[in-house]
């Protein structure tokens, strides 16, 4: 089953609809068929004083932020909005196109925020051609990527974020040799979400190619993740779980909570409401409901969580497109870990309470557990061996810091 957290820990703060590409793929709610069902016109986007009121509601929860948009930085106060960020001390990452108005003051603002954890940048092709096929805007291959060199020489670190298309299908490998080649840290793979578009969506046996050439990729070591869920019942995949509604939450242009950047459903606005009376709201309620029943009796419901709600709810079907539920899945044993009995273990994370138990983050990590997982998490503080302790609490313990290393919440000293 799904633990909802008491209040969202993740968002994505849609800091304005205005951009300088024209995404012929974007899935977010900003497109003119779309923007009237979330405000209506004369309503204009936030400014600084508002986004303050809601960062006010925020902060008390939230271990990360996603400042995205359209183009964030196309925001008039963007500036006010980091400074207001950074007095908070909240973690965030930007998503960017990169077209930025003053690259060189831009870059240099960012670097004297300590909480930014990085640029997540949108690259969707390794030719000028494919990239700008889905942009929309000539020329904005060339200009992104002199833009990410800028922020890399400066020492801030980027990562791409890719939308799997017809077009770029035959560039995977080659938009990871361009990430390595600019010192780019990594690859996110997304696939489409949408209504199919001609030449553009990938159908079902072009996307599972497309998986499993990133599967190889990953195994390969290459620096490849996935950025959305996709169902494993549709194919073996490492994506994870969507926590929309579980533990993120969007937040647009006009203060709306949404599930996620892909729903228009609007659970509440955070101008005039308290977040939790939103985050518990009969839309959210719904929201939660639409997974299949199948799928929670599923033993890959941990790991897919029953796939993206949100697009199932747009295009008004019962379920993901790419989900089979009650179909047979088949996962992969986890890699066995081999802990030298010497080694001493220390768990890094933040404990959030619930009523169900207790929640550890790290990063983007979350970790669920059960109430009576705190006294043993108590003793990974760097004391006892792992001998000692497997001795004392026997295979818990070990069944734990397991969990703990999957989730980057584990480090060992000798």
């Amino acid at each position: 089953m799904l633990r909802i957290l008491s209040a969202p820990v993740f968002y994505a703060l849609e800091l304005t609809p205005a951009c300088n590409n024209r995404c012929a793929g974007c899935s977010n709610g900003f497109s003119a068929r779309e923007r009237a069902t979330l405000m209506p016109s004369d309503v204009s986007p936030l400014r600084a004083e508002g986004w303050l009121r809601v960062l006010e509601q925020l902060a008390p929860h939230a271990q990360r932020l996603k400042l995205t948009g359209g183009e964030p930085t196309l925001h008039p106060d963007f500036p006010t909005l980091l400074a207001a960020i950074e007095s908070r001390a909240l973690d965030f990452t930007l998503f960017t196109n990169a077209r930025w108005t003053d690259p060189t003051a831009l870059v240099q603002i960012l670097r004297e925020c300590p909480h930014l954890t990085g640029l997540l940048v949108s690259l969707h092709g390794a030719t000028a051609r494919t990239h700008e096929s889905f942009t929309g805007a000539p020329g904005s291959f060339a200009e992104t990527l002199a833009n990410v060199e800028l922020a890399i020489t400066q020492g801030l670190p980027v990562a791409f974020s890719t939308v799997l298309t017809a077009p770029n299908l035959a560039e995977l490998s080659e938009i990871v040799s361009l990430a390595e080649r600019l010192r780019v840290r990594s690859v996110v793979f997304n696939r489409y979400m949408g209504e199919s578009l001609p030449g553009l969506t990938l159908d079902e046996t072009a996307l599972a190619q497309a998986l499993s050439h990133i599967e190889a990729l990953r195994k390969a070591g290459k620096p490849v993740k996935y950025g959305n869920c996709i169902p494993q019942c549709f194919a073996p995949n490492s994506s994870q779980g969507c926590l929309a509604g579980v533990a993120y939450g969007a937040i647009d242009p006009w203060g709306n909570l949404r599930p996620c950047t892909l729903s228009s459903l609007r659970a509440g606005n955070l101008l005039t409401q308290p977040l939790e009376e939103v985050w518990h709201s009969p839309t959210m309620e719904r929201f939660r409901a639409s997974i299949p029943a199948a799928c929670h009796h599923c033993h890959a419901f941990a790991v897919c969580h029953g796939g993206c709600k949100a697009l199932a709810l747009e295009l008004t079907l019962p379920a993901d497109p790419l989900a089979r539920p009650g179909a047979p899945v088949e996962l992969p044993a986890p890699p066995a870990l081999r802990l030298n009995p010497a080694w001493r273990p220390t768990a890094h994370y933040q404990s959030r309470p619930e009523a169900w138990g207790l929640v550890l983050l790290q990063g983007n990590q979350l970790l669920p557990l059960h109430a009576d997982a705190r006294p043993l998490l108590e003793t990974l503080d760097g004391q006892k061996t792992v001998g000692e302790l497997h001795e004392a609490f026997g295979p818990p313990i070990l069944a734990l810091m397991g969990d703990l290393l999957r989730h980057h919440m584990l480090s060992f000293t000798s």
